[in-house]
């Protein structure tokens, strides 16, 4: 039961990483454990915040927080691949929720179509390379 609880809770919340906000700041000013690093510290509510695989995912996506950005890295990531759970709720309630931005978020999925696949790596491996490196490599736009 132990692993099914831990299984959903993945699910739902996403990978987290064990890597504190102040060893992500400590990364070269370039790379990508910088930019997360920044990216928790300004937008992060949590008084200890905790790298998830979706902050990881903002930041080479876009470093929006609105809930239309939100919904638009989703089908960025959707049109990745990347076809969980989680993601086509929050697409489907994106496409309700906000019906005057369907051109936007399809746009958003065709950019996420010509990127190359990067939603399922391992992405706190990667920290420590030059994030626009990152970006070039996976023609993420």
């Amino acid at each position: 039961m132990k692993k099914i609880n831990n299984f959903i809770s993945s699910a739902i919340h996403g990978r987290k990483s064990i890597i504190t906000m102040d060893e992500l700041i400590n990364y070269p000013k370039d790379s990508l454990g910088f930019h997360l690093g920044s990216f928790l510290f300004y937008n992060s509510y949590d008084a200890e915040p905790q790298a998830e695989i979706t902050d990881v995912h903002r930041v080479l996506i876009n470093k929006e927080v609105s809930d239309k950005e939100e919904i638009a890295m989703y089908y960025y990531l959707f049109g990745n691949g990347d076809l969980t759970f989680k993601n086509l709720f929050v697409i489907v309630t994106g496409a309700i929720l906000y019906p005057f931005c369907i051109k936007y978020f399809y746009s958003r999925y065709i950019d996420g179509k010509q990127a190359l696949r990067f939603y399922d790596l391992d992405h706190f491996r990667m920290l420590h390379l030059p994030l626009e490196r990152i970006k070039d490599t996976f023609l993420i736009r």
